[in-house]
């Protein structure tokens, strides 16, 4: 939890020319917040004295007032171990500016102007570049619009904080509140930093303008929590991770922090959401979206090879499917005929009833031709040849098969003059789970950069888009167990060999390579998160035993990554872009689970 900051967005209700009502109502919000404090407690721009109070903010007495309350606000903050920060109007020697004071434990750090009018002169001002270290996170303030941010932000994002807060007080139209939030998830994201959002304006007047307070809070582009009001105070609180932040910046800290203080704070529940399905699209668009760029990227390497043909093998599994329907509609993109798919159905000793059938139902549904080849008698000559004993079901048994598969499919496309299109996913290839020249071996990967959740999803996904034949057949291999079928079936005929009672729970798999893959977390990390995400699915000692495996099995195959065949970059994250040598010792990693005590 040391890379977590908690930030709470404060917006209490206000009072036009009302400071003493304004801080009760900070004071009461203060009473509020939970016994295992933020880090930051940042409340909006003016808020102890709005905008909303007209001509009457140039009036001496109100800055006298706000300086009032400020003192009583710096009271309450004795007590709390955090930075707090709020905005109000402030005398400077007869010049009445909008500020931002910066608190801590009863001291004030200094006061960001608001706006971009300098103020010259003043040592208790802060420059508007001031950059604040709280625990493992850097950031600054900036006070002001919202909707100013794409215009101030790049210079102070090249600071290289990690978060920017940013103190309101707007008035909303219709169209306002849309503008400001994407303007900050887009220079969240491209900046790779935490954007705090925080305006004011609950239970201010309503003439000229509508005031109505609202707290958004970004990481990396990613929202971690929102709330508005208009007529009761509210808070929001979220955790910052700086190991996410720190993966995905674009600038690095060029200078000390101006203020750095340590927190103590201790928390013991994480204040964020953790997706269990992180690879999952959150709108069905983007699942036909990767299947288009699926079948572009094939369509384009057969027009620039010339070769017209497409020779895939067909399991009756997620994977193969998945492959099948691409070359299908590559050729129909292509305006190639039908025919021009061979799929083969190659069953072997693990082959099941189900998968076969279905294997060659679809191809047949979608006007491929179907080759039928046996490997039974070629295995066994093969078992004899280098003198195995068939009845041992050993790493020699199933590979053999799988190696005897490719070579089918690599000789039977020289005979048409066809590409082999490669049907394994990310997630069989972070684990190794593939045979070394085996299926490990294409002309051309289709799946290579969608993990088996997402190959689950996609599948389900386009059974929707096919004849009524073609979707129950999909529906039916999405339901079936995911197996290499490389040992017998048992005594009913059923799938014996179940990936997933062998290697852990795909789901579990994929969190685990997304966060890898985006954040480079640390092991512990990757078990937290794990912990939070699957919660009453998975019990800790479970999770804990399969991220031993994956990070084994990730070390271990990655010699089998280093020589893949070629393939299309077409989601964000590709394994292909995690770089370490194929020797290389996962004992560092697998030695931090170690620490983890129940």
């Amino acid at each position: 939890m040391n890379s977590i900051l908690r930030i709470t967005c404060a917006v209490n209700r206000v009072s036009a020319a009302n400071p003493c009502a304004c801080y009760e109502h900070a004071a009461d919000l203060l009473s509020q917040l939970p016994e295992e404090g933020s880090d930051i407690i940042l409340f909006p721009s003016m808020a102890l004295c709005p905008p909303s109070t007209g001509s009457l903010l140039k009036n001496p007495c109100m800055a006298e007032q706000c300086e009032k309350y400020l003192d009583e606000l710096c009271a309450i903050s004795q007590k709390m171990d955090c930075y707090v920060i709020a905005g109000l109007v402030k005398d400077f020697h007869s010049r009445l500016c909008r500020v931002c004071a910066v608190i801590h434990q009863g001291c004030i750090l200094g006061y960001l102007p608001e706006g971009e009018e300098p103020i010259p002169g003043f040592d208790e001002l802060l420059p508007p570049n001031t950059v604040f270290r709280c625990n493992d996170l850097t950031f600054s303030i900036l006070p002001g619009d919202p909707v100013q941010l794409p215009r101030l932000l790049p210079a102070i994002a090249a600071n290289g904080c990690q978060a920017v807060l940013c103190p309101s007080y707007e008035p909303v139209t219709a169209e306002y509140l849309p503008r400001a939030a994407s303007y900050a998830k887009a220079l969240s994201d491209a900046f790779g930093i935490g954007l705090v959002l925080c305006n004011g304006g609950v239970g201010d007047t309503s003439c000229p303008n509508t005031y109505r307070g609202f707290c958004e809070i970004y990481e990396c582009g990613q929202l971690l929590g929102t709330k508005d009001g208009d007529s009761e105070s509210f808070f929001l609180s979220c955790d910052l991770d700086t190991d996410i932040i720190r993966s995905q910046q674009i600038y690095q800290l060029t200078r000390r922090p101006d203020f750095a203080i340590e927190v103590s704070n201790e928390k013991r529940k994480l204040l964020r959401a953790v997706s269990p399905s992180p690879f999952l699209p959150n709108h069905p668009q983007k699942l036909g979206r990767i299947f288009d760029l699926q079948v572009k990227s094939l369509a384009a390497r057969m027009s620039n090879t010339g070769l017209n043909k497409l020779v895939v093998g067909v399991s009756g599994g997620l994977d193969s499917t998945l492959a099948l329907l691409v070359c299908q509609k590559a050729l129909e993109h292509l305006e190639l005929p039908p025919q021009n798919l061979v799929g083969i159905t190659m069953p072997g000793f693990g082959t099941s009833d189900r998968t076969y059938f279905n294997a060659l139902s679809l191809i047949s549904a979608l006007g491929g031709q179907n080759r039928d080849i046996s490997i039974k008698s070629s295995v066994l000559q093969h078992f004899e040849d280098i003198g195995h004993d068939p009845s041992v079901k050993d790493v020699t048994y199933e590979n053999a098969q799988a190696r005897e598969r490719t070579q089918i499919l690599m000789d039977i496309a020289n005979s048409c003059r066809g590409l082999v299109v490669g049907t394994g996913d990310m997630s069989e290839a972070a684990l190794g789970w593939c045979t070394f020249n085996g299926d490990h071996m294409a002309s051309y990967n289709v799946n290579i950069c969608i993990p088996k959740t997402v190959v689950r999803r996609m599948v389900t996904h386009l059974s929707h888009s096919y004849e009524p034949n073609i979707g129950s057949i999909l529906r039916d291999i999405v339901d079936t167990p995911v197996s290499p079928e490389l040992l017998p079936p048992d005594e009913s005929g059923k799938i014996a060999q179940k990936t997933e009672d062998i290697l852990g729970s795909y789901d579990l798999h994929d969190f685990f390579l997304y966060y890898l893959l985006k954040y480079n977390l640390r092991p512990q990390k990757l078990f937290y998160y794990a912990c939070l995400a699957f919660s009453g699915v998975f019990a800790p000692v479970y999770i804990k035993d399969k991220l031993k495996i994956f990070i084994s099995r990730f070390f271990s195959g990655q010699f089998k990554r280093s020589c893949a065949p070629d393939s299309a970059k077409i989601t964000d994250l590709c394994l292909a872009d995690y770089q370490f040598p194929s020797d290389c010792s996962s004992q560092t990693m697998l030695s931090q689970l170690d620490n983890i005590v129940f």
